[in-house]
C-alpha cells in the first residue's frame, strides 16, 4: 500500500545489499550544493563500542533501512541516522538513488545532484548518517501541499472512464506540455526558485526544466498504477537530460515531454509537438537520434521496448519517419479520438480509435495542407470548427461529431484565414470527458495514499497509531485488494470512489512534514 510495497522493496533492497547497486549519475550539476557535506566525517562511535563493524546484508534490515530512510523524509530531518546498518559508504549514492527513483510519490525530495552523506570517523568505509536535499524547505510544505493536491486533482479530472492506460497516458502528456514552460528559476515565487527541478514546478509555478517534466510525469502515471521510469543521461554541452520510459501493454516505450513541448518551439495553437511520445528504441534513439541513458543505467533498462505506437495510423503519430507533419493534435471525445490529417494533399478530418484503426473520414476540405494556419481545429463540446475553402472563398464551417449537421459559419478573407489570431469560434466549451468508474477511483486511491503520506504527525508511517489515519489506511488496503482481485465494476467504482474522496476531504490530521 505504501510508496513502494513491502515485498518490491525488499527484493530492491536485497540486491543492493548483496550486489551492490553500481552509482547513478541521475543528472549531473555545474557544481555541487555548498550545503551538502557530502562524504564529510564527523567523528562518531560504534554503538557497541568494538573496533569492528561486521556490513548487514540481512533482506530484514534491509526493509528496516528504507522504513527509517521514509520517516526520515516525511519528518523533514536533516540527517538521517544509518550506523545500526553497517551501510558499506560506496553503496551511499546509489542506494540512496535507488530509494528516491522508487518513490516518485515524494514530491518534496529532490532527486539531481550528489547525495550528501556523513561516515563514521572510526570506521570511514561505513556511514553514520544520510544528509536528504529537499526541493522545498520542510516549513513551507504546509502551504505548498493543498496546492499540490489540487493540482493533481485537477489533471486526473481530464481523464475519461474508456480510456485504456496508453491513452490516460497520452492525455495526462498532453496536459503537462501545456501546463508548463520550460525555465529554471520561478523568481515569482521566491520559496519555490528552483522548484523546476522537481514535480513542484510542473503543478505549483508552471515552470520546469527535464527533471520536473519527468518526475510529474512519473508521479502522476505510477500514481494510476501505469509503470513508469525516470531515464537521464548525456547530451552534449548541458548537465545531462531526463526523460521516462511507460510500462504499456506488456512493453516498454519512451517519452519526452521536455523535448515534445511545443511552447519551446513558440507553438500556441498546441500542447505537444508529439514526437517523442510512446516510441520505440528503433524510433526514438535511432530515427530521431535521441540521446541515449548514461553507460551504467543501459544495463538496467530492462528489456528491449515494443513498437506498437510507431505506426502512422496511431492519433499520437504526428510525425512519420522522415520527420514529416503527417496530422495535427489528436482531441479526444466520446469515446473516440479527432484530428486532421494532413498527409495528402487534401486535408481530412479523422475519427478513429487510439490505434488508429475504425478509421472514419468525416470530411474532406477543399483545402492544400500547404496553406499556412488551415491545420487549425476548434473542438467544442458539440461541434468541430474548421476553414475551408466554399466558391472559392474561405469559410469558417463546423460538423457535429458523427460528420453530419454541417454549417457554414462565416465567411472570411485570406488574411483572416492565415492569421493566428483567429477565433474559429466563441464557443469556448471543451469536449465533454466522464470521469467516473475504475479510472475516478484509481484517481481518488493515488490522491488519499499521498494525503496519508504527508498527514500524519509524529505517527510512524509504516505503524500507524491515530485511529483516523487508521480508518483512512484500511480503506485504501481495502479498495487495493479489490481493485487487484477485479472484483469490481464501474457502478461499485463510483460509489468507492465517491467513500475514498469524502475520508481524504475530511481527513485533518498535522501534517507531517515538521515546521
Amino acid at each position: 500500500m505504501k510508496l513502494l510495497t513491502p515485498i518490491a522493496f525488499f527484493f530492491l533492497m536485497f540486491s543492493l545489499f548483496f550486489t551492490g547497486c553500481k552509482k547513478e549519475k541521475l543528472e549531473e550539476k555545474a557544481k555541487e550544493p555548498s550545503n551538502v557535506p557530502t562524504g564529510s566525517t564527523d567523528d562518531t562511535e560504534n554503538s557497541d563500542g568494538t573496533d569492528e563493524k561486521e556490513e548487514n546484508d540481512s533482506p530484514t534490515d534491509a526493509l528496516k533501512l528504507f522504513q527509517r530512510l521514509t520517516n526520515g523524509v516525511l519528518q523533514g530531518e536533516k540527517e538521517i541516522d544509518v550506523r545500526e546498518f553497517n551501510i558499506s559508504s560506496d553503496k551511499a549514492d546509489s542506494l540512496y538513488n535507488c530509494f528516491i527513483r522508487n518513490n516518485p510519490l515524494l514530491f518534496h525530495l529532490k532527486v539531481s545532484g550528489n547525495i550528501g552523506y556523513r561516515v563514521d570517523l572510526q570506521h570511514p568505509e561505513y556511514l553514520a548518517t544520510f544528509i536528504p536535499q529537499y526541493a522545498v524547505l520542510p516549513a513551507i510544505i504546509h502551504d505548498i501541499y493543498p496546492a499540490m493536491e489540487e493540482a493533481i486533482e485537477t489533471f486526473y479530472m481530464e481523464l475519461d472512464y474508456r480510456m485504456t492506460p496508453a491513452e490516460i497516458a497520452y492525455t495526462l502528456y498532453q496536459k503537462l506540455c501545456k501546463e508548463i514552460i520550460y525555465g529554471e528559476r520561478n523568481e515569482e515565487y521566491p520559496n519555490l526558485a528552483y522548484s523546476s527541478f522537481s514535480a513542484l514546478g510542473a503543478f505549483i509555478t508552471h515552470k520546469a526544466v527535464c527533471q520536473g517534466y519527468s518526475l510529474s510525469l512519473s508521479l502522476l502515471l505510477n500514481g494510476l498504477g501505469i509503470q513508469t521510469e525516470y531515464v537521464t543521461g548525456p547530451i552534449p554541452g548541458t548537465s545531462g537530460h531526463a526523460w521516462n520510459r511507460i510500462y504499456i501493454d506488456g512493453n516498454w516505450y519512451n517519452a519526452d515531454a521536455t523535448f515534445d513541448d511545443a511552447s519551446s518551439y513558440n507553438l500556441t495553437t498546441i500542447s505537444s509537438i508529439n514526437k517523442y511520445f510512446l516510441c520505440s528504441d528503433e524510433l526514438f534513439y535511432t530515427t530521431f537520434e535521441h540521446a541515449k541513458p548514461y553507460l551504467n543505467l543501459q544495463e538496467q533498462i530492462y528489456t528491449t521496448s515494443g513498437n506498437k505506437f510507431d505506426s502512422e495510423k496511431c492519433v499520437i503519430r504526428r510525425f512519420d519517419t522522415q520527420g514529416e507533419i503527417i496530422k495535427t493534435e489528436a482531441i479526444y471525445a466520446n469515446g473516440y479520438w479527432y484530428y486532421l490529417s494532413t498527409k495528402n494533399e487534401k486535408m481530412k478530418i479523422i475519427k478513429s480509435d487510439f490505434n488508429g484503426q475504425h478509421i472514419k473520414e468525416l470530411r474532406q476540405q477543399n483545402i492544400a495542407s500547404t496553406i499556412g494556419n488551415v491545420d487549425k481545429v476548434q473542438y467544442t463540446k458539440d461541434r468541430i470548427f474548421f476553414l475551408d475553402i466554399i466558391d472559392g472563398k474561405y469559410n469558417i464551417c463546423s460538423i457535429d461529431y458523427d460528420g453530419n449537421d454541417f454549417r457554414q459559419e462565416k465567411r472570411i478573407s485570406f488574411i483572416e484565414a492565415s492569421s493566428t489570431e483567429l477565433k474559429l469560434s466563441q464557443d469556448k466549451s471543451l469536449p465533454v470527458h466522464d470521469f467516473r468508474g475504475i479510472v475516478a477511483l484509481k484517481s481518488e486511491l493515488m490522491l488519499a495514499k499521498l494525503r496519508l503520506l504527508y498527514f500524519h504527525g509524529d505517527d510512524d508511517y509504516f505503524h500507524l497509531s491515530q485511529p483516523q489515519a487508521q480508518v483512512l489506511e484500511n480503506s485504501i488496503k481495502d479498495i487495493e485488494i479489490m481493485l487487484k482481485n477485479q472484483h469490481i465494476d464501474d457502478t461499485q467504482a463510483n460509489i468507492l470512489a465517491k467513500e475514498i474522496k469524502s475520508k481524504r476531504k475530511a481527513y485533518n490530521l498535522p501534517i507531517s512534514v515538521k515546521r
